[in-house]
């Protein structure tokens, strides 16, 4: 018994030993649950509903129109933003937007006599973000109320005039997504997520094994050599980003295969697919190098790592859309490589952007990887440092 006891004693003092490693599984738990807490508004605090990113198109401009863009605004569901169709539509494909309401010409005047004779009701036209369906169901129920009350009200003088249900107007749904119809953007989201998370996972593993060098010394030795720091570094990337591109065409292959979502049939949206999966990976291996130069051991630096990435991988929209998110999380975003990995592989895939957009995610991520690159030469140590 006294052996057995000695023998937990010493696992405990090893494992209090090192502080950075207590703190990091204790940390790390902790602040998952409350990111995930704060997310589904289980704090106990909310700041009230969160509003809908809309854009309202009006190609009648009438009376009509104005009171009822006035009376959404009044609601305080709706964050609205008045444009043209063709602005909405490359919002709504981007994903800037949830959805953009289109009132056409002539709407009020027909609605009107739609509801007084029974005549063939004018349509809304509703362009939709096909990942964003909830928003736009709950949309599509507020926007029929609204319109109905200042329907009434335009027409008989009182909002409860009438007890017709018969709504005097047509709801066109249009999605903005090339792939919509197969309903592949949720499977393709997830993929372009996981994939990313599993890379920089990766990235880590790849890193400890470069620590693991480091302390048998390899690295010291090839110090002795004619190598530089710069073409040591440079060799274990371009070898890092080829695994890592092997990696994501096994990912999205399989997704392609079982899920059926594709690449947008494009020209331009291949190029895309792949200048992005490039500097992904890029990315994914600068990432790994950042790691093992900045690592004392493989013990402190995986659990840093392992939080890090995580942290990215919920602020980044790897587990969820970002539109879930709270605004200033949103923008937070914008400073996190996965989330601009995520972006550029929808963007291909089911979003049917074009190269336009996919350079802007390939630029961002080259960015970082120069970044994560060169903190990685400045900071790399030949020979173990201390714990």
């Amino acid at each position: 018994m006294n052996l057995l006891w000695e023998l937990v004693r010493k696992d405990l003092r090893i494992y209090i030993a090192d502080r950075r490693s207590v703190m990091i599984s204790f940390l790390t738990p902790v602040l998952l649950a409350c990111f995930v807490g704060y997310l589904f508004g289980l704090g106990g605090k909310t700041d009230g509903p969160k509003k809908v990113s809309i854009a309202f198109v009006d190609q009648d401009h009438s009376t009509f129109t104005k009171d009822l863009l006035a009376k959404m605004k009044e609601s305080g569901s709706f964050d609205i933003e008045s444009m043209t169709e063709d602005k909405a539509k490359h919002k709504v494909s981007k994903g800037d937007l949830a959805l953009a309401i289109v009132v056409p010409e002539g709407f009020a005047a027909h609605a009107s006599r739609a509801m007084l004779e029974h005549s063939t009701a004018p349509e809304f036209k509703f362009l939709i973000d096909p990942s964003r369906t909830i928003e736009a169901s709950l949309s599509k129920g507020a926007l029929i109320r609204t319109t109905m009350q200042v329907l009434t009200r335009e027409v008989f003088g009182s909002v409860s005039a009438t007890e017709d249900n018969q709504l005097p107007f047509k709801i066109v749904d249009e999605s903005q997504a090339v792939q919509a119809e197969t309903n592949s953007s949720p499977a393709a989201h997830a993929f372009a997520g996981m994939s990313m998370q599993g890379l920089l996972f990766w990235a880590i593993e790849s890193a400890m094994t470069l620590l693991r060098e480091r302390r048998m010394g390899l690295w010291k030795r090839l110090r002795s050599s004619p190598v530089s720091p710069f073409m040591f570094l440079l060799g274990k990337g371009i070898s890092s980003a080829i695994r890592a591109m092997a990696i994501l065409a096994f990912v999205f292959g399989t997704g392609f295969l079982v899920f059926h979502f594709q690449i947008t049939p494009r020209v331009e949206n291949y190029v895309g697919f792949g200048l992005v999966a490039i500097a992904a990976s890029l990315m994914a291996a600068s990432f790994g190098l950042f790691v093992a130069a900045l690592g004392r051991n493989e013990q402190q630096s995986r659990g840093l790592s392992i939080l890090a990435v995580l942290g990215m991988c919920m602020l980044g929209g790897a587990w969820f859309p970002m539109f879930l998110m709270p605004q200033f999380i949103q923008t937070i975003s914008k400073a996190i490589p996965i989330s601009w990995a995520v972006n550029g592989f929808d963007g291909m895939i089911w979003r049917g952007l074009g190269l336009t957009d996919a350079l802007q995610s390939v630029g961002v991520l080259l960015i970082f990887t120069m970044i994560f690159g060169g903190i990685a030469l400045k900071r790399i140590r030949w020979e173990p440092e201390p714990a």
